[in-house]
């Protein structure tokens, strides 16, 4: 697995981050998601009827974070962990 920075969209759950992603399907194939790419998720979320909660306890963000990449089962890169 190779160590990168790049831009994910990470779920928090109580402070602590459950889920995150940072590729997406595109017109070109599998890709990193980038800054516009993750904003563009983080809306469709919202208008899907994702809703943070007022204590702030479950959100959506779109941080820079150092990654452990590596090959899923199909042989496309995903985030495998966040550092």
């Amino acid at each position: 697995m190779e160590t990168v920075t790049m831009i994910v969209l990470v779920l928090y759950l109580t402070g602590s981050p459950i889920e995150f992603m940072g590729h997406h399907e595109t017109a070109n194939g599998w890709e990193r998601m980038g800054i516009a790419g993750c904003l563009t998720m983080k809306r469709t979320l919202r208008r899907n009827g994702f809703k943070s909660n007022a204590a702030g306890t479950t959100r959506y963000s779109c941080e820079s974070r150092k990654v452990k990449v590596g090959p899923n089962y199909e042989g496309k890169e995903i985030v495998k962990e966040l550092l």
